[in-house]
């Protein structure tokens, strides 16, 4: 029996799990570093200007401590680089309101316990109904403590920290908007590439699930599809910073149109994960009642994944763009096939899903809703007259063949 705190490994487990750990520690190591290159550059501007913010206090406007200048650059910059120009006004505003409120009533009420109380409430109070954020109020709040904390009654700055929290409030913003603004293009990709990709990886898993008949990798295709439309939120306010980026930053100007093309194709992803949902509802119900999905149908829907992951390079690549069009009309097409087969409820319910899933994929390439509709309709009649004419002609070949036989002397008569 091992003592207690004893190691009963062998010697070779125990330098195997030596070795596992210090991998462990490299692959933390490694992933951290990676994470603060990552994030240098941001925190490198927030630096920069911080610093200008305090030298325009201290020497433009000769303020000997204006530690709330870059306090203020900080706050806005450091929160809000990459987000709305809204939410970062709100800050700015907050902060200063917070500073201009203490300021006021320090001079009135003096510093202490219970003024610090009645500051911090009114401060809050009166952002909060001046319409200011969660954010800006906490921030307002905080500003306030520092000023009954710090501030002397007598003292003859007064309301210059108010000035300084403003010019670190413009310092920010001038950072933010004119000298080092996100880039709306991969703001915009970042938040919509992920988004088509999960969408396309639970067409593929519905597809696989249906094609094995495995009722549990139905329930599991069909609980990530209910989980697609929980990054909409982030994914819209993505998009909207991204157009305000493009509209508002000199810099980035030019990337209106692109930009432009991914927020029109927003609600058409919205839309497509609820289809999606919806198919991956069919499917799970097919698996369980025991109903039939024809092939067709199961080739439609890896068209319409195929027709999702090249979508993410639609917007910039009109060749991605044509082969998202394809797909999407092949396995509109292709899943309208299944119902030849079998009308069973949970067919009509895949195939009315995807062919809804194709129309909104076309819509998010630019098509507009009658272009969309039109392309599904033509390609639908085509494949169901090639269908009929393939059908006819095998027909006419049986006939033929039989007239043949029917032609064809009978042993006797050869004789």
């Amino acid at each position: 029996m091992s003592q207690p705190g004893t190691d009963d490994r062998g010697p070779v487990a125990r330098l195997g799990g030596e070795l596992l750990d210090t991998a462990v520690e490299r692959i933390s190591i490694r992933e951290r570093v990676l994470r603060v290159r990552s994030v240098a550059p941001r925190v490198a501007v927030v630096a920069a200007a911080a610093t200008v913010s305090y030298l325009v206090a201290r020497y433009l406007y000769g303020h000997p401590r204006p530690f709330f200048a870059p306090i203020a650059t900080v706050v806005v910059l450091g929160v809000t680089l990459g987000q709305r120009t809204q939410r970062a006004l709100q800050l700015a505003f907050g902060v200063a309101l917070g500073i201009l409120v203490a300021d006021l009533a320090v001079k009135v009420i003096g510093t202490g316990a219970w003024q610090l109380a009645v500051i911090v409430f009114a401060g809050m109070c009166i952002v909060v109904f001046l319409g200011g954020d969660q954010l800006a109020t906490i921030q307002a709040a905080n500003a306030g403590v520092l000023i009954v904390l710090l501030a002397n009654p007598n003292d003859p700055a007064g309301l210059a920290r108010f000035l300084d929290s403003l010019t670190g409030a413009a310092v920010a913003l001038v950072f933010n908007l004119v000298l080092f603004p996100v880039n709306p293009l991969k703001l915009a990709s970042s938040a919509l590439d992920p988004a088509v990709e999960r969408l396309a990886d639970v067409l593929d898993a519905v597809a696989d699930a249906l094609e094995a008949q495995d009722d549990a990798a139905a329930t599991t295709a069909l609980r990530r599809a209910r989980e697609l439309e929980d990054h909409l939120e982030g994914m819209r306010a993505a998009i909207a910073t991204s157009g305000e980026t493009a509209r508002l930053a000199l810099l980035r100007r030019g990337q209106r149109g692109a930009v432009e093309r991914y927020t029109r194709a927003l609600d058409q992803i919205a839309r497509a994960q609820r289809d999606v949902a919806g198919l991956a509802r069919g499917a799970d119900r097919a698996l369980r009642v025991g109903d039939a999905m024809p092939a067709p149908v199961i080739a439609g829907l890896r068209d319409l994944a195929t027709a999702a992951r090249h979508l993410a390079g639609a917007f910039a690549d009109p060749d991605e763009r044509d082969e998202v069009r394809e797909a999407a009309l092949q396995g509109a097409v292709a899943a309208t096939a299944g119902l030849d087969r079998t009308r069973n409820l949970s067919v009509s319910i895949v195939v009315g899903q995807a062919r809804m899933t194709a129309h909104d994929l076309l819509r998010a390439t630019g098509m507009s809703v009658d272009e969309a509709r039109g392309e599904i309709r033509h390609a639908a009649d085509v494949e169901t007259e090639a269908r009929a004419a393939a059908g006819a002609e095998a027909i006419e070949r049986q006939s033929v063949g039989a007239e043949v036989e029917a032609a064809r002397p009978e042993p006797d008569d050869v004789r």
